[in-house]
């Protein structure tokens, strides 16, 4: 049993009267409602992440180093949060990030130039394949965040919804096919506009080049299962993508939701049946729309034996609320405790539930 004493406090102890008191508390009081008023803005700026105050960053022990990653120029704020706030905690630590892209990210950790790889589209089986039989070596993806995708058309552009199945994607789900248009290859907006001024108006697919894991997603989203009947004019950057849209009276683009508002585009949600089964592709732990793309780190391993220390503590302080906050501060959609624990069963991790 503890035991507390009790103390009677003088309020009129010379020089500090009750006044110079109420003048304290009173200061206090509009320092503690500012931090409150504070602490409600990051809030609501980032996104509610109250499911994972039970899940803090605990690091096993200091840890010290060079640890160098390379990819997706979708998370490169995010990655440069995680760095950031990693080496606070970590001084000893130095961390090198280059964004060129998914497909370079990915060779560059295939030819061990990087230690963590940052895609924002999954390992192809042909991937994990030939490097596993390559090198011996065994690849670990877990998912760090995820993008909410948005299409973008130009502004002048009717169309209101664009609906979605995973059988026949974007550009047949819902259309009206003619003789001239059959079902298996819309590529007029006409099938998917009523105004008669947009009969004839082909659909023009602009999209980011085939290293970038935005351009893995438009594809996946475009006609479902079946080849894209439409050929995708490729940019280098998301900026150009948008801008070609805004530039093209019949364009058609995807970005991510964080990467904010552009003249000369109307954003337009992708629209799923409520009752739509997850698909085959899905997340572990996940079950998600289709419009949210899973953003992957990808780090590779001894056949037998685990990560190196530094690795560790980086991967773990990503799946902490700590390194989800700095997702979120980005715009990205942070996991949820299920998601989290599936990707520490990836890593072998124990799993607290």
């Amino acid at each position: 049993m503890v035991r507390l004493k009790t103390h009677r406090i003088e309020l009129e102890a010379p020089g500090f009267p009750i006044r110079s008191l109420a003048l304290l508390l009173g200061f206090c009081g509009l320092m503690l409602a500012g931090i409150a008023r504070a602490a409600e803005s990051t809030a609501a700026a980032v996104g509610p992440i109250d499911h994972l105050l039970t899940m803090p960053y605990q690091p096993q022990g200091p840890v010290e180093g060079t640890l160098r990653l390379a990819g997706s120029t979708t998370l490169q704020q995010a990655a440069a949060q995680w760095t950031a706030g990693f080496v606070r905690i970590h001084p000893k630590a130095v961390c090198e990030l280059a964004s060129r892209g998914s497909g370079a990210g990915w060779k560059s950790l295939a030819s061990a130039a990087t230690d963590i790889a940052l895609m924002s589209r999954p390992l192809t089986d042909a991937e994990r394949t030939t490097y596993e039989r390559e090198t011996g070596r065994r690849i670990v993806a877990i998912v760090a965040a995820f993008d909410r995708m948005v299409w973008v058309v130009n502004a002048t552009n009717p169309i209101e919804r664009l609906p979605w199945s995973p059988e026949s994607g974007l550009l047949r789900s819902g259309a009206q096919p003619t003789a001239a248009t059959p079902a298996d290859a819309v590529t007029a907006w006409g099938s998917l506009v009523a105004d008669p001024a947009w009969a004839a108006v082909p659909i023009a697919v602009h999209g980011t080049s085939i290293d970038h894991g935005t351009r893995w997603h438009l594809d996946r989203l475009l006609t479902g299962t079946a080849a894209c009947p439409i050929k995708v004019v490729e940019h280098e950057t998301v900026a150009e993508v948008t801008e070609a849209v805004a530039a093209d009276r019949g364009g058609l683009g995807l970005i991510g939701s964080n990467h904010g508002n552009w003249p000369g585009v109307k954003r337009i949600p992708l629209v799923v049946s409520a009752d739509l089964q997850p698909m085959t592709d899905v997340v572990a732990g996940s079950a998600r729309t289709p419009d949210c793309r899973p953003l992957f780190v990808v780090v590779t391993l001894p056949k037998e034996g685990g990560l190196s220390p530094l690795q560790r503590e980086f991967l773990a302080y990503i799946l902490s609320q700590a390194g989800q906050l700095d997702a979120a501060k980005d715009g990205l959609l942070p996991l949820s405790r299920s998601e989290i624990h599936a990707q520490r069963e990836l890593l072998g991790w124990p799993v607290e539930r």
